[in-house]
């Protein structure tokens, strides 16, 4: 996904759409990324500046927040950049030369900003452990032997 920024002093713009794979860049956030496409322009706008805007969209498989399966997660991200901004700061990652840009780079910068935190498909399940259960909504908990003898020094007071 390298564009020669030069064929813009012959066009207005460059479109772009394409699928994208980028399988050297997965981690142990992002377990998988299928039907990424990108779909966008390169042009110069009306003071000169090489602006990228574009949409990528896709599917990434992250981790489930409960139960650690690979889980699939919908993904749109619009971009909108000025390429003079990113070559000021990224210019190892995003250009190759002068006038040379790597899109991969700029769409897996922007697609890590979209992984969620926490993301669970399961939906009222009873979990449970060694010692512990999830409590969901109003449930009375059992008394603590332990707090029974403070119980009775509160019920004095009465």
């Amino acid at each position: 996904m390298i564009y020669n920024l030069n064929l813009l002093n012959n066009h207005n713009k460059i479109e772009i759409n394409e699928k994208v794979i980028i399988d050297d860049k997965i981690d142990k956030r992002i377990h998988d990324l299928v039907n990424a496409k990108v779909l966008g322009n390169i042009y110069l706008d009306s003071l000169g500046n090489t602006i990228l805007k574009c949409i990528f969209t896709g599917t990434m498989y992250i981790s489930d927040s409960i139960t650690l399966e690979d889980i699939p997660y919908d993904f749109k991200i619009d971009i909108e950049e000025n390429i003079e901004d990113l070559e000021e700061i990224y210019v190892n990652s995003y250009f190759l030369d002068k006038n040379t840009l790597d899109l991969k780079e700029i769409l897996w910068q922007n697609i890590v900003l979209e992984v969620p935190i926490s993301y669970t498909l399961v939906k009222d399940a009873n979990i449970k452990g060694n010692g512990w259960e999830l409590l969901k909504g109003e449930k009375k908990l059992d008394k603590d032997p332990r707090l029974e003898k403070l119980e009775d020094l509160l019920k004095g007071d009465d």
